[in-house]
């Protein structure tokens, strides 16, 4: 008897939750309820015993909140994770309360994300043979196992600046793995590119939007609150603008790169409102590049509207557009201006040898020279520059600022990881212009063609700068790296289109 009280009871209690939360999903008056109790005891938090608790509070649920979300949408989970790494430095900006490691949100939501991925059989169904066995995902493999080696790196005394790197690989794998995923249509590869613009609209504008009409009060403090900063951020009495990001060089060389897909699209583009709008967003990320100050933001644009015009030089359109960026830049060259900044700055990317900055690089660079020769593996994961004095201090690489993504990879990785690096972007660049040249469909060929530019700009922007693993751009580049291996597959009409396996 009591067995079965307790067995109607249990069931009752199964059916009321069930109903309440996975049926109704609290819209019912116990949700209300609970709304409301949770409300009060956060404004009691807030006014009794303290604000840092009651936010605390609220940002631990709306973490639990949004980690649901991701679990059971992976595809909000893929693009919350590059929204979000938008923000990253806010807090820091906001507080001026030095660092805070926001850089592991991304990573975390890209694991919660690919859990919800490997528990859907409509994405997993995606990951076959092909998948894991293209040059793409071999190489990056390779590169990954070659990262857990450098753990054995004698010349590398801290392991903790090894395990956060590896850590930070290891999500972006996880990314580029739920980018294949998720891009299983058309339709899918659409949303991607229409999301990619529109956030590349707000970063653009946001950074247009301190050069107009300056920064606001918390990021003038923050900026003004660090010596260095100053230095870095201040030039010739210009403020480098820098959005979103931490800083404008970052900033500049994510502006440059998405600025450049989009006149890609847009110069490809055959709906004039759509062309109109692709035209506009890229001229905002454009001026705001130059706000930025970045001279290696000047020199990837022109390096990826070069590529764009030997890939495409038999049509027309490339002609008349490669005539009139020469025709610009020879203006924005010789032009009798000298009092703006912006066009003194620029047109100091074409003059090296006056560069001192460039002159110390170079010092640099053959200071570490024999150093390297002795060492084929390197020094070891962040041992040279900031980094190495943050996590290896005291190591001879830590003097020296490599100040060239390149340079880093040697320094840290020697030269047999320079050389794995490289190959790895041959195969990227090959993949590419490959399937450019083999697919029909004019729609997937501009695809190709822009994001080939877009990594490619990047890749050029490692000369100078280490332009590849900041956020957002890290993000764009490997959700890149899936739509070269997955766009093909695509190619046809639209009523032949259907989720493929990959």
């Amino acid at each position: 008897m009591e067995r079965n009280l307790l067995d109607r009871t249990t069931a009752l209690v199964q059916d009321w939750a069930r109903y309440n939360f996975l049926i109704r999903k609290l819209n019912t008056g116990f949700g209300i309820l609970v709304m409301v109790l949770l409300g009060i005891a956060i404004s009691y938090l807030a006014v009794v015993i303290d604000m840092k608790l009651a936010v605390g509070v609220v940002g631990i649920m709306a973490g639990v909140l949004l980690m649901v979300l991701c679990l059971l949408y992976p595809v909000f989970g893929f693009y919350f994770t590059v929204f979000i790494s938008l923000f990253i430095t806010l807090p820091e900006k906001m507080l001026n309360s030095g660092v805070i490691p926001m850089g592991l949100v991304p990573e975390y939501f890209s694991y919660i994300t690919l859990v919800g991925v490997i528990t859907k059989q409509e994405y997993r169904k995606e990951i076959t043979s092909r998948f894991w066995n293209h040059g793409i995902t071999i190489w990056l493999l390779v590169i990954f196992i070659y990262h857990l080696f450098e753990f054995f790196n004698p010349e590398m005394p801290g392991k903790l600046g090894w395990f956060n790197f590896v850590r930070k690989q290891g999500s972006l794998f996880a990314f580029f793995y739920i980018s294949y995923c998720i891009i299983n249509s058309r339709q899918a590869i659409r949303q991607l590119v229409n999301f990619w613009i529109f956030v590349s609209l707000i970063e653009g504008l946001y950074a247009c939007k301190q050069q107009w009409f300056g920064l606001f009060d918390f990021e003038m403090r923050w900026l003004l609150s660090d010596p260095m900063r100053i230095d870095l951020f201040i030039n010739w009495g210009f403020t480098r603008k820098f959005g979103l990001l931490s800083d404008p060089a970052s900033s500049g060389i994510l502006y440059a790169a998405c600025g450049t897909f989009l006149l890609i699209l847009a110069l490809r583009e055959k709906a004039t409102m759509r062309r109109v709008y692709y035209y506009t967003v890229s001229i905002i990320n454009l001026l705001a590049s130059s706000y930025s100050g970045t001279r290696t933001a000047t020199m990837m644009i022109v390096a990826g509207i070069a590529l764009y015009g030997v890939m495409t030089l038999y049509e027309r359109r490339t002609i008349l557009f490669m005539s009139f960026c020469a025709l610009m830049l020879t203006a924005i060259l010789v032009a009798p201006v000298y009092d703006n900044v912006i066009i003194n700055r620029v047109r100091s990317t074409f003059e090296p040898s006056t560069d001192n900055s460039a002159l110390v690089r170079d010092m640099n660079r053959h200071t570490v020279q024999p150093y390297i020769y002795r060492h084929p593996i390197g020094g070891g994961i962040y041992t040279c520059g900031n980094l190495g004095v943050l996590y290896n201090p005291g190591h001879y690489l830590s003097f020296f600022p490599p100040d060239s993504g390149y340079m880093q990879i040697l320094m840290d990785q020697g030269y047999i990881g320079l050389i794995l690096t490289l190959s790895f972007y041959f195969v990227i660049l090959r993949t590419g212009i490959r399937h450019f040249y083999r697919v029909k469909d004019p729609e997937i060929k501009t695809q190709y063609v822009a994001t080939l530019v877009f990594i490619f700009t990047l890749m050029a922007g490692q000369i100078s700068q280490m332009a590849i693993p900041m956020y957002p751009s890290v993000f764009y580049m490997y959700a890149g790296f899936a739509l070269l291996l997955k766009m093909h597959y695509f190619d046809g009409s639209e009523k032949e289109e259907k989720s493929l396996p990959a």
